[in-house]
């Protein structure tokens, strides 16, 4: 068995249940219903008091059915897989008082029927309990018990009583080889849906721990696809201030550049260098200049809340924004509002040559794009205005006459 370990003797004896009771709860009602009429039309003229044989085959008939209606009802109640241990021995109990039932109705009639009318009133007996085993053998504790609680209890009372009759010892003889015929049947039978139940429960399991791989695979494959938008997001987004970095930026700048080309709209760009970051760097310590970087990043990302807006980190020191939309005066605002925010900060440079506080200089550019512009024109004529401010003595921003 390929999931055997998933099998265990209990679930493949529920199932076995499960499939006898959904097909023998109205079979054996109408096996015993059958033979309970068959001896009923046997006897009716045999009998003086009729009444005390409708009663006989009435309370026959309420045992039947009662052993059906607790099949129904445990079948329906899912106790094959809740209780399959109670179910099995509800079974042989009541399979039991059944074939005692019919033992005390053979007692019964030996009273007075005579020979012909009594073993054929046996032999019905016999071929009823024959033809449930076609719908009973499933479980072979049940059907044994049946066969056994009416056959071997009938066949030592007619042994015991051999002299009686001319054929008692025929029909003890009769009774235990279908004994053994039905005992090996059943065996044979119940052991082939044995094979077939383990073989659907197999299955089962399997398409089971399919289900859960293919699940599994499904959330590694999503845990998967999450890592690679992470790592997609940093390779193009700045460790230490959150920005995106240069790489990040050529992407956002290719499509910006392009759509105020069709649309004929204005593109700013602002690039900013922290002024004399290697010596703030020297005095405080590389810690307190990473401190100033996301300062830096902070008061960017302040600046450009409107959509389309991107705060980019070049690397070490120098930072660019990209302003789609803004014209040459709204990108100077922007430089200005940044040098306000910083001189509000008043982040202390006292080995700064130019200024008590931290300071950053600017160059700015902006136009409308045309069909040949390329985004590094625009960049250079933003990093040449940078150096112009630099050269000009910083703390300043400086606007590119740059024209596509």
């Amino acid at each position: 068995m390929l999931y055997q370990q998933n099998i265990t003797e209990l679930k493949i004896l529920s199932r076995k249940l499960e499939f006898q009771l959904e097909h023998s709860r109205y079979a054996v009602v109408g096996i015993q219903a059958t033979g309970i009429v068959s001896v009923l039309i046997l006897l009716w003229f045999q009998v003086v008091h009729k009444t005390v044989l409708l009663s006989w085959a009435a309370g026959m008939f309420v045992l039947a059915l009662n052993y059906s209606l607790r099949l129904g009802s445990s079948l329906h109640r899912d106790w094959c897989n809740e209780r399959p241990s109670r179910v099995h021995w509800e079974l042989i109990v009541g399979g039991v008082l059944l074939g005692f039932s019919w033992v005390a109705s053979i007692f019964w009639l030996n009273t007075f029927l005579s020979d012909q009318y009594f073993y054929l009133s046996l032999l019905i007996v016999i071929v009823c309990y024959m033809a449930i085993l076609a719908v009973s053998a499933v479980v072979p504790g049940v059907y044994l018990a049946q066969i056994f609680s009416v056959y071997v209890p009938i066949a030592v009372w007619l042994g015991w009583h051999y002299d009686e009759r001319a054929f008692n010892l025929v029909m003890v003889i009769l009774l235990a080889g279908v004994s053994l015929v039905m005992s090996l049947a059943s065996g044979w039978m119940s052991k082939s849906v044995s094979q077939l139940v383990v073989v659907n429960l197999e299955r089962a399991a399997m398409a089971d721990d399919l289900a859960n791989l293919s699940m599994k695979m499904s959330d590694r494959n999503a845990q998967l696809e999450q890592a690679r938008k992470q790592l997609a997001d940093l390779a193009i987004i700045d460790e230490l201030t959150g920005l995106r970095n240069r790489r990040g930026a050529k992407q956002v700048f290719d499509v910006e550049i392009s759509r105020a080309t069709r649309a004929g709209t204005p593109l700013g760009i602002l690039m900013l260098d922290v002024d004399y970051f290697k010596l703030y760097n020297d005095t405080y310590g590389h810690p307190a200049g990473d401190s100033v970087l996301q300062k830096v990043a902070e008061v960017l990302l302040s600046v450009t809340a409107r959509a389309g807006e991107l705060a980019v980190r070049m690397g070490g020191e120098e930072f660019m924004l990209i302003l789609p939309g803004a014209t040459q005066r709204d990108v100077m605002n922007i430089a200005e509002v940044i040098q306000k925010r910083l001189a509000d900060a008043a982040i202390e440079h006292r080995t700064s040559p130019i200024a008590s506080i931290l300071t950053v200089s600017q160059g700015v550019v902006s136009c409308v794009p045309q069909l040949h512009s390329e985004a590094a024109d625009m960049i250079e004529a933003a990093d040449k205005a940078l150096y112009s401010s630099k050269n000009s003595g910083r703390n300043r921003a400086t606007l590119s006459p740059y024209e596509p």
